[in-house]
């Protein structure tokens, strides 16, 4: 936090691995940082990783792209495939945009030949793309965002911000 903070982010999503962060935690530690802190989840599916904003829980069977689409679809949430220029098992649909809200245009873990292929990948389904850090590091903390044309305060806004596509990705 204290590195997002001397980045100069406004806050940060934690998007753990296959889990969702309790939100209790969360709010507890954006009180003692006196810094936003939101949470998400990196689903690990057949084709890749699916950035989701919005769901109540991770479940096993969020490990399919279509049961996961339906399950964000039920709860009102969002998906975003994260790092899309990453190969994974299965190749990804056709028709990206029937599954995924939108991509992760801008990844601080990748090169720049991967974040101009993710970005052309957004631009080609006319979506506006998110950035992330993609931070295991503290170091990698704050390499790349998303940068919204409101006010993000919290998990209501996000996905309110999200669904209006009022946001970009950016290289910091």
């Amino acid at each position: 936090m204290r590195a997002a903070q001397a980045r100069g982010l406004d806050g940060v999503c934690i998007t753990e691995h296959d889990a969702l962060w309790p939100l209790r935690d969360l709010e507890r530690l954006a009180s003692e940082m006196d810094f936003l802190v939101l949470r998400g989840m990196e689903v690990t599916t057949e084709v890749g990783h699916v950035l989701v904003y919005g769901a109540s829980a991770h479940r096993p069977e969020m490990a399919t792209l279509a049961e996961l689409r339906a399950i964000v679809r039920a709860e009102r949430a969002m998906m975003f495939l994260a790092h899309p220029s990453r190969k994974y098992g299965s190749l990804l649909p056709d028709d990206l945009g029937v599954y995924f809200d939108s991509v992760e245009a801008q990844n601080g873990t990748e090169g720049v030949l991967q974040n101009t292929d993710a970005t052309r990948l957004a631009a080609g389904l006319s979506l506006p793309g998110i950035g992330g850090s993609d931070a295991h590091s503290v170091r990698e903390v704050g390499v790349c965002a998303t940068k919204f044309d409101g006010i993000v305060r919290n998990e209501d806004d996000l996905l309110l911000a999200l669904r209006s596509g009022a946001f970009s990705a950016v290289k910091l």
